[in-house]
């Protein structure tokens, strides 16, 4: 893997984790797997860093259909966005930004499979 690679990566995986976007069990998963989880939460740009450039880039040695250029400038965009984030978060309570349980998606009940995201079938 390239340190440049390395390097983005990192950045990328920071910039997911501050927003909260980062699966519990992601140190099992593959950076495939964590983009693609990442993106069921609401960010596709890692998933598009990670087909477009991180996979060809770390372990093809090519080029992927990001250059390394559009995958910086694309990092760039995802930090940019946490220093909205950041700043939003900082402006409002926990309590106003708490989701109702009533609106809280199926995954954060824990019915769904913690490796795929699909419904669990109920026992009975």
């Amino acid at each position: 893997m390239t340190a440049t690679a390395e390097a983005l990566w990192s950045r990328a995986l920071h910039v997911a984790q501050a927003r909260g976007l980062l699966p519990v069990h992601r140190a099992s998963l593959t950076p495939g797997e964590v983009a693609a989880e990442v993106a069921r939460r609401g960010e596709d740009r890692l998933a598009r860093l990670v087909d477009g450039w991180y996979y060809a880039a770390s372990y093809g040695r090519a080029r992927g259909a990001l250059s390394d250029e559009e995958a910086v400038r694309l990092v760039a965009a995802l930090e940019a966005g946490i220093g909205q984030h950041a700043i939003a978060s900082e402006d409002v309570s926990p309590a106003e930004t708490a989701t109702p349980a009533s609106e809280t998606p199926s995954r954060k009940r824990g019915v769904d499979c913690e490796l795929c995201g699909a419904p669990r079938a109920s026992s009975p």
